[in-house]
């Protein structure tokens, strides 16, 4: 029992000299410290980091029109499609515009489909008047698309009495997939 009051009684002072060192010089202290944990970054032995992807570095825009008649879906793929692979595409902004060529046209249904995570998504956008026979649908959003060996999105109308030409437009920006 002597023994270990000893051992606990010996630790204590020790413990308790290298706070009053601590306490009378850190500077002491932080060089003790250092000197156990040596980082060097040399060309030939570079500390690993990771880049950090900026977004303005990748900007993407792609865009589509089509031409319809009234009664059926009117639906384009805007192009370029986002990369096929190490990239994941950020769509920041979605605008549709609606622009009557003949008849008295009104829409029913605008979206934005597109296809990631294994499943597909249809993001609707509302239509606002902007005169006669003419709509636009634009918003602001955050859709995360996956790298896809075929062009994941796609945009569509639906409209009646008449025909129309569709415009469609998707910004952002493509991530590096680490």
């Amino acid at each position: 029992m002597k023994f270990a009051k000893w051992i606990v009684m010996g630790s204590g002072g020790v413990v308790l000299a290298l706070l009053c060192v601590v306490l009378i010089s850190p500077k002491t202290a932080h060089a003790l410290v250092a000197a156990l944990v040596q980082v060097t970054n040399t060309r030939s032995n570079p500390v690993p980091t990771q880049d950090v992807d900026i977004a303005a570095r990748h900007p993407f825009t792609a865009s589509c029109n089509v031409f319809g008649n009234s009664g059926a879906f009117v639906v384009c793929q805007p192009t370029p499609a986002p990369p096929t692979s190490g990239y994941e595409t950020v769509i920041q902004s979605v605008n549709i515009q609606l622009n009557q060529d003949t008849g008295t046209v009104q829409p029913v249904v605008t979206d934005l489909s597109y296809f990631t995570g294994g499943a597909d998504y249809v993001h609707y956008l509302p239509f606002i008047p902007t005169g006669t026979g003419n709509w636009v649908g634009s918003e602001l959003t955050a859709i995360y698309v996956d790298p896809n060996s075929f062009n994941p999105l796609q945009c569509a109308t639906l409209f009646n009495n008449g025909s129309a030409t569709m415009n469609c437009t998707v910004t952002g920006y493509t991530v590096a997939i680490p």
